[in-house]
């Protein structure tokens, strides 16, 4: 598969707002009945899979790891994962927002006043860039589009994410170019640019960043 039209298809990436409908409660769960394998896919939230019968193999930037019953999968805001080999693998999964566990802390300890939610341009923040990577995003774009000062937004979104817009849109890069790197042929530059990583040698040091490998070395570790 070369074409990029269909690559776009390889890692979906599943974004906040199709899973949780209020984003003052980002908690959802499903069961699911795998039969045939899940293409690669990315989520912009945690998810907790636990297997409650068959087996199969759980895919992700990690390499492969084979499931039976009991078997758990913990994945963070950005990872992408997939499942092959599925042989009456049923999962039930668990959705939680990238702010729940600043929430959850909120809720716990005593304080003076309610728990604060995550900024709703915080949310709208994460799903710009989740939906569209491969802009030219800066900070400034970034907060013009959600009506906030740069400085302000910076604050807030750490508060929220624990880092900043940039490194929260470095981390989606490099989560959709492992993918891409994973389930395609495509030259490491052309995986770079259709995650805005126009500039090789930079699109190299971002990677590297994220997982400790160049995107070379890393294809040639995952890759089956």
């Amino acid at each position: 598969m070369t074409d990029p039209d269909l690559l776009e298809a390889v890692v979906h990436q599943i974004l906040s707002s199709e899973v949780f409908p209020d984003q003052r409660l980002p908690v959802a769960g499903e069961r699911l009945e795998l039969v045939a394998d899940v293409a690669p896919h990315s989520h912009a939230f945690f998810e907790i899979a636990v297997v409650l019968a068959g087996r199969g193999t759980h895919v992700s930037a990690a390499g492969e790891v084979l499931l039976q019953r009991d078997s758990v999968v913990v994945l963070r805001p950005g990872d992408w994962h997939g499942y092959t080999g599925c042989d009456g693998l049923v999962v039930r999964n668990a959705y939680l927002g990238a702010d729940i566990f600043s929430l959850l802390s909120a809720a716990l300890i005593p304080s003076d006043g309610p728990p604060t939610l995550a900024h709703p341009a915080v949310q709208h923040a994460m799903r710009l860039l989740e939906a569209s990577i491969d802009e030219p995003w800066t900070l400034d774009r970034l907060a013009t589009s959600v009506n906030l000062a740069p400085g302000y937004l910076v604050r807030l979104f750490g508060r929220t994410a624990g880092v900043s817009p940039m490194a929260y849109l470095n981390r989606l890069r490099a989560e959709r170019a492992a993918g891409l790197l994973i389930e395609s042929d495509l030259p490491v530059a052309t995986v770079g640019a259709m995650v805005g990583w126009h500039d090789p040698s930079h699109a190299s040091r971002r990677f590297r960043a994220c997982f400790g490998l160049s995107p070379s070395r890393y294809r040639a570790a995952f890759r089956p």
